[in-house]
């Protein structure tokens, strides 16, 4: 049999790949020893009883590339029965327990309610559905990896749901047996975390993990410096080629540009990182080198993602993608913001695919790989739960435009559970809309000219466009009146005389022209049907309100059977209008100009599509894989989210003052002067952006729909992260290959990654934990030899030595502080940064502190407080071993002091 050479790399890399998993689960069964040895040995310092930590349940296990640390999530159980969302997040390094958050709850067997369920799972979940009001399920189980994990089809959707047996913590002293499902309500976006009891089908607790983002609101080349480590360990390097992968070819805007308003699209060919898509962007086939004919795809779907256009946003896995055909070709035309979204609608899906991809091929070489829980169709056995459907992205372009009610001028993310596809979609804006002149005034000559007004928005077929150029209205315009004493109006009062809530008295005049109306008594499209049932061939409404700052749009509800267009203008026009009609004829025209701004396309806003893909980063990542681990008051999931889709967006010649803004092209502002919209621009200039700490306070509000907090807090965690990643970049200079660079950006982008692995028990974090444990994991990678670096960055911000986060669950108590960390001091890291070792010895130890030099005291005290043994190093050097072969056999506790901190920890010489 004929191999070639590629075949033969790729063969010797699925074997050393297959050492590599091999090993790591050999060391599984390791890891969870010591885990379990760790808090069987710890129970007094954790409040826990033998019968705690009995059963623990290794949920993830993760390993951090620059860190080299491998990330356990433990659930504790009880009788085999998970206790939900209550975890440890524990790390490992070296073999040795390097960091524990514990979130378990004490004396358990006292808590629960019973042991066996009362009600089946179907059962249960039938609860769940009709809780939400979806009829019509035909629930069947279709996989089960035993009778307390379970995966169920309910017959009305492709996407299955997840379903486990738990204890559910109503508080910290009761937990109830329950049913948790994650699934999507049938024919809708929402993503539900339901949990419903297992005895009696109440509803406990319902969270909806659709991200519905809140958008709508409101140069030098930096040194190269060469170091001494690398700070990633990647199993395959960029240069390698793993397969022969059909590529593709785009028109697109390159991941680096932000925009159409900052740059120009470009055609790129085979643009796919093989080690991190191995068969290319449109190939899904269940195997590394796989064709199967149904799995490979000439549209715009892979096994990363698949794009689509939504305009009605039924979520149709069968609505338009652009085709490629054989060789894959997706050049299409983008035509600007004047014209219709259907003229440019495979250029959007186009961009949007690409963009999910290159986001994919990126953050997997830092290691958000299939182990890590990442978007796949296929996992190629890799690690990662592998289902039916996969997970990979659904990813909706010019989502509900056409809808009677269009959804404009957002963005959303569903960030489902593992094994679950998740959804983004990308929707149309019209919020930066530029003013539009809909009228102009021929005659008189005194007040011609154009005026800007606003078009109605009246429901379904009431909605009538203003014509087009050339084929604009052109009449007399005639003041509705309805001077008439029938108990509506009162004569002569202008107020009630023409606002047009009663059929005109001067129905003779206004046939065959253009209606002016007041403002008020009456709903806008009642005003409208009047006068065209009086054969007006227009209405313009004027407002009521002086000076009003608001552009105003008619709206309306029901169907009223209006046939001819309808604008609105301030009041300040339509009085100038009725002062000149009081002597002379005044002759309009309502027109919708031909370049009217129609909408920016946020598939065509790469900061924006990276931002909503990174909710699935951290989500997944955080989570370990479960969805709603992120839905606490101070998660950071927006700051995570801006960090990430402005990061590829750095270029060479670039500075940390910069001011980086998000959205100017939705937001039809200039790309480099515009507001964006976010409070403030990203920028290590504090009078660019002067956001500390303190800022980050925001009370959680009653309404569950107020979710102002979440980007309080996370517009100050991505300030923070921008700023830290400047202090990479200028320490270590900027690398542009985003994909296997070696530049401070890429570091910090790996130190991020290992970072997430290494996040506390499920909605447990907050700000200040989150930034002990960025020190932890660069401690992990480098020794430490970033700790002032960074130290620097989270004290200018507030989060000083003294900072304090409060409660995860509260969002309006941390305390900023100034206060800087001693130099070179890890206090709050000492436990790995002195180690000592072998323990136990027989006479040799080995005392290590990472990346110190300077004086050392160590001490040896016995059980009974004696100081048995003293040596001072005046010139300690990161390691020094002492002899206490002279001292009897027992435990002890060695004492390490230095000008920083003071240390202690029990050794045994045997």
């Amino acid at each position: 049999m004929f191999v070639n050479q590629k075949t033969l790399i790729l063969m010797k890399k699925i074997t050393l790949l297959g050492v590599f998993l091999l090993s790591v689960a050999g060391f599984a069964q390791t890891g969870k020893q010591k885990i379990q040895a760790y808090f069987e040995q710890n129970l007094a310092k954790y409040g826990l009883t033998s019968q705690d930590v009995s059963d623990l349940n290794i949920r993830s296990e993760v390993y951090g590339n620059g860190s080299k640390v491998t990330s356990y999530r433990v659930v504790q159980r009880y009788q085999g029965t998970d206790l939900h969302q209550i975890e440890a997040s524990v790390a490992i390094k070296d073999g040795e327990i390097f960091r524990v958050e514990s979130a378990f709850l004490n004396n358990i067997a006292s808590k629960v309610n019973v042991a066996q369920p009362s009600l089946s799972v179907t059962e249960a979940l039938a609860r769940a559905y009709s809780d939400l009001g979806v009829s019509g399920a035909n629930f069947s189980i279709t996989a089960s990896e035993s009778n307390k994990n379970l995966t169920l089809a309910d017959g009305l959707q492709e996407d299955h749901i997840l379903a486990r047996l738990v204890y559910f913590p109503v508080d910290r002293d009761h937990l109830k047996l329950a049913w948790q499902y994650d699934f999507y309500q049938p024919g809708t976006n929402n993503y539900w975390t339901t949990s419903v009891d297992a005895t009696n089908g109440q509803i406990i607790k319902k969270e909806n993990q659709l991200l519905s983002c809140n958008f709508g609101g409101k140069h030098h080349d930096h040194k190269a410096v060469s170091k001494s480590f690398n700070f990633t360990n990647k199993a395959f390097t960029g240069g390698e080629t793993m397969m022969e992968a059909q590529g593709g070819t785009y028109r697109v805007l390159p991941y680096n540009i932000e925009s159409p308003n900052h740059g120009s699209f470009q055609l790129v060919s085979n643009p796919e990182f093989t080690a991190s898509s191995p068969n290319g962007w449109h190939n899904a086939s269940n195997s590394i080198g796989g064709t199967t004919p149904a799995q490979m795809y000439q549209n715009t779907r892979g096994n990363n993602t698949y794009a689509r256009e939504d305009p009605t946003a039924n979520n149709a896995l069968n609505n338009f993608s652009p085709n490629g055909g054989a060789t894959l070709t997706f050049d299409f035309p983008y035509v600007g913001e004047h014209q219709q979204p259907t003229e440019y609608t495979s250029a959007a899906v186009t961009n949007l695919f690409y963009t999910v991809n290159v986001i994919h091929d990126i953050w997997y070489q830092y290691g958000f790989n299939e182990a890590a829980k990442n978007f796949q169709a296929q996992n190629y056995g890799l690690g990662g739960t592998q289902t039916g459907t996969g997970d990979y992205i659904l990813a909706d372009a010019q989502d509900g435009y056409s809808q009677t009610e269009a959804t404009l001028n957002n963005a959303n993310f569903t960030p489902t559970a593992e094994g679950v596809r998740p959804r983004v979609q990308m929707f149309l804006w019209n919020a930066g809309a530029p003013p539009t002149e809909y009228l102009t005034i021929n005659t008189p000559a005194s007040i011609a000219g154009p005026r800007v007004a606003t078009t109605n928005v009246f429901e379904g077929t009431d909605r009538i466009p203003v014509p087009t150029a050339p084929n604009g209205i052109v009449s007399d315009l005639v003041l509705y009146t309805n001077d008439a004493n029938n108990g509506t109006t009162t004569p002569g009062d202008p107020i009630t005389v023409h606002n047009a809530c009663i059929p005109p008295s001067n129905a003779f005049d206004i046939s065959g022209k253009i209606a002016l109306i007041r403002r008020g008594n009456c709903n806008f499209s009642n005003k409208v049907k009047n006068a065209q049932d009086a054969g007006a061939l227009a209405v313009i409404v004027y407002d009521t309100v002086p000076n009003n700052p608001v552009r105003l749009s008619m709206s309306s509800t029901g169907i009223l059977g209006i046939t001819i267009p309808a604008i609105f203008v301030t009041r300040e026009i339509g009085e100038e209008m009725v002062a000149a009609m009081a002597t002379e004829t005044v002759n309009v025209k309502l027109e919708t100009p031909a370049d009217l701004y129609l909408f920016a396309d946020g598939d065509f806003d790469n900061v924006i599509i990276g931002h909503e893909i990174g909710h699935g980063i951290s989500n997944r990542l955080i989570g370990a894989g479960a969805a709603g681990c992120m839905s606490n008051a101070e998660s950071m999931g927006e700051g995570w989210s801006d960090w990430i889709g402005l990061l590829l967006q750095m270029k060479t010649g670039d500075t940390g003052p910069d001011a980086k803004t998000i959205g100017t092209f939705v937001w039809n502002e200039d790309p480099i002067f515009g507001a964006g919209l976010r409070e403030f621009p990203y920028s290590t200039d504090m009078t660019v952006n002067p956001r500390t700490f303190a800022d980050s306070n925001w009370p959680v509000p009653a309404d569950p729909a107020d979710t102002t907090y979440r980007y309080v807090v996370g517009e100050f965690w991505a300030s923070v992260l921008w700023d830290l990643t400047w202090a990479f970049v200028d320490e270590y200079g900027f690398d542009p290959n985003i994909y296997t660079g070696t530049g401070g950006n890429n570091m910090v982008m790996q130190l991020m990654v290992d970072a997430m692995k290494m996040a506390p028990a499920c909605n447990t974090g907050n700000m200040i934990g989150f930034r002990d444990i960025i020190f932890a994991t660069d401690q992990a990678a480098t020794g430490g030899a970033n700790y002032n670096m960074m130290a620097e960055v989270f004290r200018r911000r507030g989060m000083g030595l003294n900072a304090t986060g409060g409660s995860p669950t509260n969002s309006n108590d941390q305390t900023e502080d100034f206060t800087a960390f001693p130099l070179s001091s890890k206090s709050f890291t000492k436990d790995t940064l002195v180690k000592v070792y072998p323990n136990p010895s027989d006479a040799i130890f080995n005392v290590r502190i990472a990346q110190f030099n300077g004086s050392v005291d160590m001490q040896v005290v016995d059980l009974n407080g004696r100081v048995v043994f003293s040596q001072t190093e005046s010139n300690f050097n990161v390691e020094k071993s002492i002899n206490l072969g002279h001292l009897a056999k027992g435990v002890y506790v060695l004492k390490v002091n230095t000008a920083d901190f003071n240390y202690s920890d029990k050794i045994i010489l045997k």
